[in-house]
């Protein structure tokens, strides 16, 4: 069966002209992004400070019927409470209609929050038309309004009075209200007479909240044109929409006359249908064939660079999936082979080898996240958390220290009158010692990886090393070997883990201003130690360091020499290293670690309360621990659950314990009942890192539930349905929701192969193009760079082929639309 798939791109860049909050003229602004009124991650806060700079990257896998993203604004305030600077609300059809085939990035005006814009959920209705009881000869409307789920919260309670309101051909009905819940259940059915004629006329559903000192809150639309209401009956869920005047962005709404500032969006949209796998196997064949050494010049070479050529996909989600597909097919390491031989073959200059962006650089920042994420973390998790948690205020720029002076007041009395004592160099000496201390910390721990580096990561840079000798075996070119390896792994792998720990999912928050600096300094010192014999530094002040830097250079080539000094095993194995089995090294990774609350709690034990007790969790892939104590000390005193019998893994409503950033996770238990552990996270950022996590880990469990309850079972009843029973089925729907998309991700053949197909599908013309030009060119026996027409040539047509087979059965599929 054909599925369909949606991933959302989303780069937070910067804001201009804010709004200031604060006393003092600033703010101190930070993002919330939601979908469909869903609070999915926040960015970091910068404070005092109008014009921020945030960079952020978020890869969103949403439902595919979703309705809108927002932005919205905020003021941090500890004091009084955050205060809304602005909002920006982007719905998918504007998305589409604004982006041009790579993605859509501009700077948006930011407006008042418009409560009508924060609608979520679903109705159940039953509806038809049929001959009239009351006026022979003409028909009526009826409808029944059955149910809700997932309606927007508009109380601070965390639920709402939900009612509908019916409008046809002028005359208006509504349903009873419903107190305190979002999954409202009603059951009542309304009749219309219809005139003869009524073609162009719709049927308006109206959902509200119910408010008795105030006008009722808008919570959504639903629009059926009476001449598409078939005569049968019809039942289905209808999400909620925006009203029709606004369905488009804040933007184009009338705003206040307020100027509250603009904020730099880069917005990317990939909705793909995906068929079954089988229905590519003509791509998959082709691509392997690509992969293969002795194919590379005849198919690999010209396929790459036509790929490149058409591609609208950014150069990273391109490079992202190939690397997913040939991981899929386990052909990842001869991939990744060809693709840089030919980088290494078009560089002339060993120093420019893979400095610039390229496919094959962008399919290795990739493979590196995906196979060596366990590795990063296990490597610089211990460090990056000691630098977290030191918070020690570091700086070597002499122009930069009144700055850091004027930050100190912050501190203590005592620090503040030590401040005064200290001279300029004896602070820049001391943070000098500081510098030093972490980077031996770093270091060391690097060095001492090798055996948990992944096999195939050492096999890639193996191969790596022995093409770039092939290339310049020259004496003086002895250390581009070390080079190559070094750019990719410590250039672009441990140098951005360490300066943004939260994108490689070191720490779950932003570094605050003094550990973001600190982290800058020992990123650059990294970066400037894989440098190997440049240590040419534009800032004076790194001069001091000067020393150290060269220290470490033949512990970095002894490095490489061990990390590259493998043996290709007859399979792929990640256990081979070790001694130990693929499944147990693997079952021992840890996925995921930190400190949750959680309370255990089941139906069945009524007299028991929610008490929500610290605990520290770590998950690896086949179970789920916690204990009192860290991983590393409570190994032997943990519980644990069985990853393979979570049922699901969900959110839980606010107003269920009037408290935020809690999840779910529903087991099956071996009696065959349901049982629920709850868990609070400290932010909506690690909630949300948490359940993606989980979700990936029991994607393929075989007792997943599709619905559940997101509220809990107190007072004799759940308190988002209602329901008396407590074995009551759900009355929401599981795994709907939005994924933060990561390495852990799981490896789809069919997706991966989609994605791939449609640059070549949306670019059939400019293929055609080609194909003619590339025609009129085969007389002669020349070559475009190192391939020949006449290869070129024959790699478009194939392309071509295989594009105009798969499109077949997407058009057989989609004529059966309703299978999907």
């Amino acid at each position: 069966m054909a599925s369909k798939h949606t991933t959302l791109y989303l780069r937070i860049a910067e804001a201009k002209n804010l709004l200031p909050k604060d006393l003092n003229g600033k703010s101190d602004p930070y993002c919330v992004i939601k979908v469909d009124n869903e609070i999915i991650s926040r960015t970091a806060t910068v404070y005092k400070n109008l014009e921020p700079l945030w960079g952020e990257e978020y890869t969103l896998h949403m439902p595919f019927g979703f309705q809108d993203l927002s932005v919205n604004v905020y003021d941090e305030d500890r004091v009084s409470g955050d205060d809304i600077i602005g909002s920006v609300s982007i719905t998918r059809e504007v998305i589409h209609q604004l982006s041009d085939p790579r993605g859509l990035e501009n700077w948006f005006p930011l407006q008042k929050l418009d409560k009508d814009w924060e609608i979520q959920g679903e109705i159940l209705l039953e509806y038809g038309i049929r001959p009239s009881t009351s006026e022979p000869g003409l028909y009526q409307f009826y409808i029944i309004v059955i149910e809700g789920r997932d309606l927007a919260p508009k109380d601070k309670t965390g639920y709402s009075d939900p009612y509908v309101a019916i409008a046809c051909l002028g005359d208006l009905k509504a349903t009873s209200r419903q107190k305190k819940t979002r999954f409202p259940e009603w059951n009542e059915i309304f009749e219309f007479d219809l005139p003869s004629v009524y073609d162009g006329e719709n049927v308006v559903i109206t959902v509200y909240d119910k408010d008795r000192l105030r006008a009722d809150d808008f919570m959504g639309q639903i629009h059926l044109p009476l001449s598409q209401i078939p005569l049968n009956s019809t039942k289905k869920w209808h999400p909620v929409a925006h009203k029709t005047e606004n369905r488009s962005t804040t933007s184009e709404r009338r705003g206040s006359k307020v100027d509250r500032g603009k904020i730099r969006l880069k917005i990317f949209l990939l909705e793909e249908v995906v068929l079954p796998v089988t229905c590519y196997q003509p791509i998959i064949d082709y691509l392997l064939q690509a992969a293969k050494p002795y194919k590379h010049k005849k198919i690999g070479l010209p396929f790459w660079m036509l790929l490149n050529d058409v591609r609208r996909l950014d150069l990273g989600e391109t490079g992202a999936a190939l690397v997913r597909f040939y991981l899929s097919q386990d052909s990842d390491i001869s991939f990744l082979d060809c693709i840089t031989k030919q980088d290494i073959d078009e560089t002339d200059d060993p120093n420019t080898l893979f400095r610039g962006n390229s496919l094959a650089s962008k399919a290795m920042d990739q493979y590196m996240k995906i196979i060596g994420m366990p590795y990063l973390h296990q490597t610089l998790n211990s460090c990056i958390e000691q630098v977290y948690s030191d918070k020690k205020l570091v700086e070597l720029d002499p122009h930069r220290v009144n700055s850091v002076r004027s930050f100190r007041p912050a501190l203590c009395n005592s620090l503040r009158h030590s401040l005064h004592k200290e001279s300029e160099s004896d602070f820049i000496q001391s943070s000098q010692d500081i510098l030093l201390s972490y980077m031996i910390e770093i270091m060391e721990a690097i060095y001492t990886s090798v055996d948990d580096c992944p096999l195939k990561m050492r096999l890639v840079f193996r191969n790596l090393t022995q093409r770039v000798k092939e290339k310049w075996p020259e004496i003086e070119h002895k250390d581009s070997p070390y080079q190559a390896v070094i750019g990719f792994i410590f250039l672009r792998f441990f140098a951005p883990a360490i300066l943004s720990p939260k994108l490689f999912g070191l720490q779950d928050h932003h570094p605050n201003r003094k550990t973001s600096r600190t982290l800058t300094l020992l990123a650059k010192l990294t970066q400037l130690i894989g440098n190997l014999t440049s240590f040419q530094v534009k800032e004076e002040w790194f001069q001091p360091l000067v020393p150290m830097m060269k220290s470490h250079v033949p512990r970095i080539k002894h490095y490489i020499d061990r990390l590259v000094s493998v043996v290709t095993p007859d399979k792929y194995t990640e256990g081979v290293s070790s001694g130990r089995s693929l499944t147990e090294k693997e079952n021992s990774i840890i996925l995921r670690q930190g400190v949750l609350h959680k309370c255990r709690y089941h139906p069945k034990r009524l007299l028991r309360s929610f008490v929500f007790k610290k605990r520290f969790f770590w998950l690896t892939r086949n179970s789920l621990h916690y204990s009192k104590t860290s991983a590393d000390d409570g190994v032997r005193r943990s519980k644990y659950l069985d990853a393979t019998m979570i049922c699901a893994v969900e959110k839980l409503d606010y107003g269920a314990l009037g408290k935020s950033n809690i999840g779910q996770i529903i087991l099956k238990t071996p009696e065959g009942d349901q049982d629920i552990l709850y868990f609070q996270a400290k932010d909506v950022n690690e909630l949300t890192s948490w359940i993606s996590t989980l979700r990936k880990t029991c994607h393929y469990n075989k007792y997943l539930v599709p619905y559940y309850h997101p509220g809990v079972y107190k007072n004799d009843k759940w308190s988002c349905c209602h329901k008396i029973k407590s074995t009551a089925p759900g009355c929401n729907q599981t795994y709907h929701g939005v994924i933060i998309g990561d390495w852990q991700d799981s490896l789809d053949t069919g997706r991966e192969a989609q994605i791939i197909l449609s640059q070549f599908s949306q670019s059939l013309d400019k293929l055609h193009e080609k194909e003619k030009y590339l025609k009129d060119h085969t007389s002669s026996n020349g070559k475009t760079g190192s391939v020949s027409p006449q290869s070129q040539l024959e790699v478009v047509r194939n392309v071509i082929t295989i594009v105009n087979t798969i499109q077949k059965d997407h058009d057989h599929y989609q004529q059966g639309e309703e299978t999907l």
